[in-house]
């Protein structure tokens, strides 16, 4: 039997602080540097990632939620255009 808390994710060996850490951290450096860094394996940054992803694509409110317009700058579809 397993109890829900709230400082940690659903089917998650860390808590939600530490895991936060990792995705962020993931977002400025390599897999393998944050698993170092944090002294976990690195297919373990992995699913911590997914699961702030997973986290954040289902609050709400969405992220996109008052999205009015989306502006592209550029566009090329060959290489030197």
């Amino acid at each position: 039997m397993t109890a829900s808390v709230p400082w940690a994710r659903h089917n998650s060996r860390f808590t939600k602080s530490f895991e936060e850490t990792c995705a962020w951290l993931s977002v400025h450096a390599s897999r393998s540097t944050v698993s170092e860094y944090l002294r976990v394996e690195w297919h373990t940054v992995g699913g911590i990632c997914h699961r702030v992803y997973q986290e954040l694509e289902t609050a709400n409110p969405s992220r996109f939620d008052s999205l009015e317009n989306i502006g592209i700058d550029e566009t090329s579809y060959k290489k030197g255009h």
